[in-house]
This record gives C-alpha cells, sequence and structure tokens, in this order.
C-alpha cells in the first residue's frame, strides 16, 4: 500500500484478526490498531464480551476515550450518569472524567477507541492468550487487583475509584 505524507501505512483489519486475548469473565478483546501503527494518533480495541464483563470506575488522565456499541446491553456510568445502551450506540468521554461499564445482555460487541493510542497495550499485555478450543484462567480466576497492577506496571495514568 501507498504511504501518507508521515510515511504511515494503511492498515486493514478483518473481523477476526488483529491481536486477541482472553478478558475477564471469558470475553474476547482483540486489539485492531496500536499506536505503533497509527504514528501514535489512536489505539481501537474491540470486544466480544459476555454478560458481567466490566470495568470497574477509573480515570483516564492521557487519553480520550470513545465507546462505540455495535449490539447487546451496556450500562455506562459516567460521573455520576448512568446511561444503558441497548442496540447500538456511541459515549465519547473526554481525559480526567471517572467512569464504569457492565455488560448487562447475553452479549455485546462493541469497539474501544483511544486517542492518543497506547492504551490498547493494557489489554494485550494484561489478558490471556486466545486459543481456540482451550480454556483460558479467567472468569473466577479474573481479579480486578491483577488489572491494576497491569495498568501501574504499564504507566497508563489510570486511577481507580473516585
Amino acid at each position: 500500500m501507498t504511504a501518507g505524507l508521515d510515511g504511515r501505512s494503511p492498515v486493514v483489519r478483518r473481523d477476526g484478526e488483529g491481536i486477541s486475548r482472553l478478558w475477564g469473565k471469558g470475553s474476547v478483546v482483540t486489539t485492531k490498531l496500536s499506536a505503533e501503527e497509527t504514528g501514535g494518533a489512536l489505539g481501537i480495541t474491540h470486544f466480544s464480551a459476555v454478560r458481567g464483563e466490566r470495568a470497574p470506575r477509573h480515570t483516564h488522565t492521557l487519553e480520550d476515550e470513545i465507546f462505540i456499541i455495535e449490539g447487546g446491553e451496556v450500562r455506562l456510568t459516567v460521573a455520576d450518569r448512568t446511561e444503558v445502551v441497548n442496540g447500538a450506540g456511541v459515549l465519547f468521554l473526554p481525559r480526567g472524567i471517572p467512569h464504569s461499564y457492565l455488560v448487562e445482555s447475553e452479549t455485546a460487541r462493541f469497539y474501544v477507541v483511544t486517542t492518543p493510542g497506547g492504551f490498547e497495550r493494557f489489554f494485550s499485555e494484561a489478558g490471556y492468550t486466545a486459543r481456540p478450543g482451550n480454556p483460558a484462567p479467567v472468569g473466577d480466576a479474573w481479579s480486578v487487583d491483577r488489572t491494576v497492577e497491569f495498568a501501574e506496571n504499564l504507566r497508563l495514568g489510570i486511577t481507580w475509584g473516585k
């Protein structure tokens, strides 16, 4: 493919392509575009999530975040306001605003876009390698403490709670 003015090349990822990891309650999280591929501009992660998948209340200090929900029911709490997106929807979260989410339907599919990129490393590093046909140590073995530790080690600028 042709490179852009800044030397970056276009990247195409289809369904099922990218770096996939097992996450949380048994969801599959796939990094679709990394900061390295976009010159730091953004990162895109796709969730094929199961009921109960959640992120505890936290605040990003380094990036803005966009949720693009394709299907399912996701409860989004932003500061002191809670919205339920049932079906499809978009949420823009500027950095510095505390938020959390919870998948309430049997399954949900959504993208998380962060800008600038870099936060997507959290999912590829903290998740378990996805091996079709083999179970991963997720579910009861998963812990929020584990994800907090990974976020701190990667210096992602996340504050928890609040």
